[in-house]
């Protein structure tokens, strides 16, 4: 571990300021709107913005504002769907095509949080409610969730616009060969499409869109690269889990649960995630945003411990699903392409 000095502390302090600052900044127009005119605009409008901020600071800038069309496009069909099963499933499987064949110009991982939105999106919609009936006499939850996600998509583009001069660098991305990407886009694709399906067909609720992000985060490309974001998420998770448990039984001697002092815990703990998330280490990165999602998950519920241990059973889950699903095609993928090669004539 290197020395603590009056240097290293100032640019751990800029790093931290710059990470909530920009989190804090993308929260703005939402809760906004959702304070003065809709409500639960908040989630809606963040959801649009994250997948762009995402695809700015993660190497694909130029590809951000067809990440904002993607999400937007794919977001509004989730909310037209309300939760059907087959349709959402199909939706999702698609939309998880797509990403996964991205990678074919090494931009998979920049617009992977389309799928990871969109998995909050058709396991929990965010309720849009009137605030005041004079200003709107009826909400079309779909309408809003377009205008929402396309306004929130379009603020973070606005923001990185400004400030990706002082955002960190990324390596370029990697170009991958098609014999690659297509097992994985189709691991990809079919892994997120059935749990989709059996999640709403089950009921399993918000907690469910957890199985379908760390399917989406763990599951790579390359089957090494894989196992070592495998372990990197079963550690950040548990570390962070076991931070958030600390901080809700803290919060309940204080007597704070369930209040803005948690909620402002939370954006702290996002907050200060986002400064690890270009430039990692990424167990850190999941350390830090995963007490920051279960205090806010947990901030209408009773029993706040159960949240946080249900969120490590299906990121357990979803983390066997990616690597059992993603071994089988990409292990058929290579028995295909042998026999192909030894095949006489080819």
């Amino acid at each position: 571990m290197g020395k603590v000095t009056a240097a290293t502390t100032r640019l751990y302090a800029r790093r931290y300021a710059l990470g909530i600052g920009f989190f804090l900044i993308l929260l703005v127009p939402g809760i906004l709107i959702a304070s003065f005119l809709v409500g639960g605009a908040a989630s809606v409008f963040l959801f649009g913005a994250l997948p762009v901020a995402v695809a700015f600071f993660g190497g694909a800038r130029r590809q951000s504002l067809l990440v904002l069309a993607f999400m937007t496009f794919t977001g509004t069909l989730a909310r037209a769907f309300d939760g059907s099963p087959l349709p959402s499933a199909l939706l999702v499987g698609l939309a998880a095509l797509i990403i996964g064949l991205a990678a074919r110009r090494g931009l998979s991982s920049p617009i992977m949080e389309v799928g990871i939105v969109l998995g909050f999106l058709v396991m929990s919609p965010p309720d849009l409610t009137d605030k005041d009936s004079s200003v709107f006499s009826a909400i079309d939850p779909v309408i809003a969730t377009a205008a929402l996600l396309a306004l929130g998509g379009l603020w973070a583009f606005i923001v990185g616009t400004v400030v990706h001069k002082k955002a960190p660098t990324v390596p370029k991305n990697k170009i991958a060969d098609l014999s690659i990407v297509l097992p994985y886009a189709l691991a990809l694709a079919f892994s997120t499409g059935i749990v989709t399906f059996l999640l709403l067909d089950f009921s399993a609720g918000h907690l469910g869109a957890w199985m379908i992000l760390t399917i989406f985060v763990v599951m790579k490309p390359n089957y090494d690269e894989t196992m070592e974001h495998t372990k990197d998420r079963i550690q950040g998770t548990f570390a962070g889990t076991a931070i958030a448990i600390i901080a809700i039984e803290i919060l309940h001697l204080l007597n704070s649960q369930q209040g803005l002092v948690q909620i402002t815990m939370a954006f702290l703990f996002i907050g200060v995630s986002m400064a690890y998330f270009v430039s990692g280490p990424y167990w850190v990165y999941v350390m830090l945003l995963t007490p920051g999602i279960i205090l806010m998950d947990s901030n209408s519920v009773s029993d706040q411990d159960d949240v946080a241990l249900t969120r490590i059973a299906f990121t357990l889950i979803g983390i066997a699903i990616a690597l059992g699903i993603g071994f089988l095609v990409q292990r058929s993928a290579k028995v295909v392409t042998k026999r192909r090669s030894t095949t006489p004539g080819q």
